[in-house]
């Protein structure tokens, strides 16, 4: 888990993940979007995503 590389441009609001930062911006380094059969913003999801085992004050 690479959690220092902000990915410019893509902001995240999911406070209990592990890439998220205070900025609200993701430091996965990269991200999977899933759901190749989507046909609405709603049926898509972040396929990177990893809870925090902390209460969140995720980095």
């Amino acid at each position: 888990m690479n959690k220092d590389k902000e990915i410019k441009g893509i902001s995240c609001e999911v406070q209990n993940c592990v890439y998220h930062s205070k900025a609200d911006n993701c430091t996965a380094g990269h991200i999977k979007v899933g759901n190749p059969r989507a046909l609405h913003e709603s049926e898509t999801k972040c396929e990177t995503f990893e809870c925090c085992d902390e209460p969140c004050d995720c980095e």
